[in-house]
């Protein structure tokens, strides 16, 4: 947001000017957060992968005599392989 948006604030239903410091306060905090949306989305895939990963999905990439296969294992190296790229990222 630019600076000029960050004008007033209300107090007890009326309009006040902000002061510059205050102003200073809004734009930084603003910016401190457009920073760290990256940073979000990064932990927010992260989250959604990991979720991918169910009790199936474990047993899938077990040992083959504990009902595990190849794919399950590969699905799973895969799965890891986009954790980690994502973590890459914050």
């Amino acid at each position: 947001m630019a600076r000029s948006d960050f004008t007033h604030k209300m107090v007890d239903g009326k309009r006040v000017d902000l002061t510059e410091e205050e102003i200073d306060e809004c734009v930084k905090r603003e910016e401190e957060w457009e920073k760290g949306a990256a940073d979000r989305a990064a932990k927010k895939a992260i989250l959604d992968l990991e979720a991918e990963i169910t009790q199936r999905r474990q047993r899938e990439a077990g040992a083959d005599d504990a009902g595990g296969s190849q794919s399950g294992r590969d699905w799973m190296k895969a799965q890891e392989a986009k954790i980690a790229t994502e973590r890459g990222k914050i």
